[in-house]
């Protein structure tokens, strides 16, 4: 008998929910994680409507195989290839694969090289008479070329360390 009435005194209680498992806020997660969703499928579509409009203007803009002209393109692709890089950083989020520091890496070596091909471009068709003009642009030139070591550099060794769970 002395058993029943302890068994009888034992009240239970519903469980404690932690914060982040209460129906409402697991509700509000799911919305906010929705729209994000959102958002970047609006910024994806955005990209790849600025990449074919950029091929298009491009196309539209050569009218001659003058050396000015073959640079704008060579630039204007590049810059596609930019944005490409940037949309397919927003598609491996949307498809939550794991973050890649190499499309940044690829952004930022192509944005140099692309820097650098603009200013041989300015240097090879302008008039160079001024040297204080002439001075900025190759200490540019170097400052890109020194970024692109640095980038490839960050490249090798990003790719050659393992990763860390």
């Amino acid at each position: 008998m002395s058993r029943e009435r302890k068994q009888e005194q034992i009240v239970v209680q519903p469980p404690i929910q932690p914060p982040g498992q209460r129906p409402v806020i697991m509700a509000i997660r799911r919305w906010l994680l929705i729209m994000d969703d959102i958002v970047h499928v609006v910024v994806a579509i955005a990209l790849l409507g600025a990449a074919i409009m950029m091929i298009l203007y491009t196309i539209l803009n050569l009218r001659s195989l003058e050396l000015q002209s073959i640079l704008m393109v060579i630039n204007d692709v590049l810059l596609v290839l930019i944005i490409m890089e940037v949309l397919w950083t927003v598609l491996r989020y949307l498809k939550r694969q794991k973050f890649s520091l190499n499309p940044f890496l690829a952004i930022g070596i192509i944005s140099s090289i692309r820097r650098i091909l603009v200013i041989g471009a300015q240097m090879s068709i302008g008039e160079m008479y001024d040297l204080d003009k002439v001075k900025v642009l190759f200490i540019e030139l170097g400052i890109n070329t020194g970024i692109i070591l640095v980038l490839i550099v960050a490249y090798y060794i990003y790719n050659k360390t393992p990763l860390q769970e």
